[in-house]
């Protein structure tokens, strides 16, 4: 007689985002990048870290209710906390529709809750980028990353899927937490033949590679001049 052997179920699941869900988001995005990117906590210089959590969980609902026709959000819950350990957004192309993802599309928003949305967003933007960040810095990393972005995507014809923002909270990196999340997508991607697009850290980039995806271009940015001797860089891949 042989044994019949299944695979344990991993210790989180993985499903669309709801607005109750808005500060687990802001917490686990704002924990992710603030514990392993310098250059991302070098952008709030001083401020604390609760400073930064609470604007981001102010922020976080307005921004899960934009764009909804084109955005789609997932997470990752652990089993045994019920908290949010990891998210995922992912933007489908324009005059495109052939990737519906429903049960990842935010449901509209109420008129209050709009409203409500709109006063906690405001409150903590300035000069359309959240209160605290260094815009200058912001400006000078994000140019350089965007407009080769916008050259490889160009050279490379879509449409794709992009992987727009993936955060896995410090404490459950390594865990098959960001493989979940991004393998949703691909799914979502390959039932249509769709390429998949996405901005990564270096870091994160094996990753990636090891799930198929293509790197076309590492772009490098000089920070020296905000006392980081670290250049900033982003890897720009493709998955076909």
């Amino acid at each position: 007689m042989f044994r019949r052997f299944t695979t344990p179920a991993p210790p989180f699941t993985i499903s669309g985002v709801t607005y109750d869900d808005a500060a687990g988001v802001a917490e686990t995005s704002t924990l992710a990048f603030y514990h392993t990117d310098q250059h991302w906590r070098a952008l709030w210089g001083s401020t604390p870290l609760d400073k930064i959590m609470r604007g981001a969980s102010a922020r976080m609902s307005q921004g899960l209710a934009s764009d909804r026709a084109r955005t789609r959000h997932i997470k990752a819950v652990d089993r045994a906390t019920g908290k949010v350990i990891g998210y995922a957004r992912w933007i489908l192309p324009e005059d495109n529709d052939s990737i519906r993802w429903v049960n990842a599309k935010m449901r509209e928003p109420s008129v209050q809750q709009s409203g409500a949305f709109a006063v906690g967003y405001e409150a903590y933007t300035e000069d359309g980028r959240a209160r605290w960040m260094d815009g200058e810095m912001y400006k000078e990393l994000d140019t350089s990353i965007r407009e080769a972005e916008i050259e490889e995507m160009r050279a490379h014809e879509g449409p794709f899927l992009v992987l727009d923002y993936l955060a896995v909270h410090p404490d459950h990196q390594r865990k098959g937490v960001a493989s979940a999340l991004i393998e949703r997508g691909l799914e979502q991607a390959d039932a249509v033949g769709m390429k998949v697009w996405v901005m990564s850290t270096t870091t994160a980039q094996p990753l990636y590679e090891k799930l198929g995806f293509e790197l076309f271009r590492t772009v490098e940015t000089d920070v020296t001049k905000f006392g980081i001797s670290e250049p900033h860089r982003k890897a720009l891949l493709m998955r076909r």
